[in-house]
């Protein structure tokens, strides 16, 4: 059986940012683990998927700074799912027994053990949330350089001829086609900013595709308006849309998937490059196509520099990323320590009992 694998939330620079609604909205069954934490959880969720994964389709969600850990898995044949709430910043359950139910975890510790320990967990707490904010503030900083970065370009590109080359792509992918039926669109990141750099999963997202488009193109050249246009065409066609957010700035788009269509188009540059290697695989250079004359020395030397500076602070955002991994690794390790065995094969057998009941 087959899954994909992706992204639901990521420290980008607008903060933290997720789209569990959107997911929790479209699927019948949900259980949310609750009082635990990702050295327990991310266990328990690989092993439910290692014992149910030949008999069904599974999605894997990762965890952006403990990149190897799951929160999440979704069981797309049951259209069911089961996560770390602490993750999605959900208040309360709208549907519970209905839809909704909950798996608390936090019997599964020793308290007296937790309770020695408290001022140590407050304190990496607090340190965890600083350090968290610190990253975002270099990503802020290095979002505002990219944008400059777009400004040095705009001049230099006919936004016309984009206009009509969108208008061109959506005739030819999808014709005549209308589908009677509701649109379902799915947001989602194709990848995260993490401890150890950009990570993604374009190849994994893209290998059911029979036709695959990968853009190119400076910042700037419009590569996320063309993806929102045709995620829009998609929709009011309704065509089921992947839509899938940039983990920098989950304002802009880096890929779209119409499965319909067996079709992927997304965004082949930096920091996710991406290069052609299926018979049909194609590349669109928005820049080849849209730019009105060769960029003046002066600007190239300007854009050079910006991308120092916007090289320095990404890096800089990432260093805090792994200092917070570093600080979230001590406040694991504390629970870790104090997590009664026997709690561990019970929360199992209720996840293993939950998903039987749903097939």
């Amino acid at each position: 059986m087959s899954g994909h694998k992706y992204i639901m939330g990521g420290t980008t620079a607008k903060g933290y940012v997720n789209f569990y609604e959107n997911l929790i909205e479209q699927l019948d069954h949900v259980l949310y683990i609750e009082g635990g934490h990702t050295s327990l959880i991310s266990p328990l969720l690989k092993d439910v998927a290692d014992q149910m994964k030949n008999q069904l389709n599974i999605d894997y969600i990762y965890n952006h700074i403990q990149r190897n850990e799951l929160e999440g898995i979704v069981f797309t044949d049951l259209n069911a799912g089961i996560f770390d709430r602490s993750k999605m910043n959900i208040r309360r359950m709208k549907w519970p027994l209905i839809k909704e139910s909950l798996l608390f975890c936090g019997e599964g510790y020793d308290k007296e053990g937790l309770i020695e320990k408290k001022q140590t967990l407050v304190d990496l707490e607090k340190k965890i949330e600083e350090v968290h904010t610190l990253a975002v503030q270099s990503f802020q900083e290095a979002l505002a350089i990219h944008h400059e970065v777009e400004g040095v370009y705009g001049p230099y590109m006919n936004f016309e001829e984009a206009d009509r080359e969108t208008e061109r792509l959506k005739e030819e992918i999808f014709e005549k086609n209308m589908l009677n039926k509701p649109s379902s669109v799915q947001h989602r990141y194709l990848g995260a900013a993490t401890p150890e750099g950009p990570v993604d999963f374009i190849q994994n997202l893209t290998n059911e595709a029979n036709r695959r488009i990968f853009m190119k193109g400076t910042s700037g050249s419009g590569k996320s308006t063309i993806l929102r246009k045709i995620a829009r065409e998609a929709q009011d066609r309704g065509f089921d849309v992947e839509v899938y957010h940039c983990g920098f700035d989950p304002s802009s788009l880096d890929m779209v998937n119409l499965p319909e269509l067996g079709l992927s188009i997304f965004d082949a540059t930096a920091p996710h490059e991406q290069e052609p290697s299926l018979l049909n695989d194609e590349i669109l250079n928005l820049t080849e196509k849209f730019t009105t004359h060769t960029v003046s020395r002066k600007d190239q030397q300007k854009v050079s520099i910006l991308k120092i500076d916007y090289r320095l602070k990404v890096d800089e955002a990432t260093a805090y990323l792994k200092q917070v991994k570093q600080l979230q690794d001590e406040f694991e390790k504390i629970y870790q320590e104090n997590t009664i065995p026997e709690f561990y094969n019970v929360a199992k057998e209720e996840l293993m009992n939950w998903v039987d009941e749903k097939k």
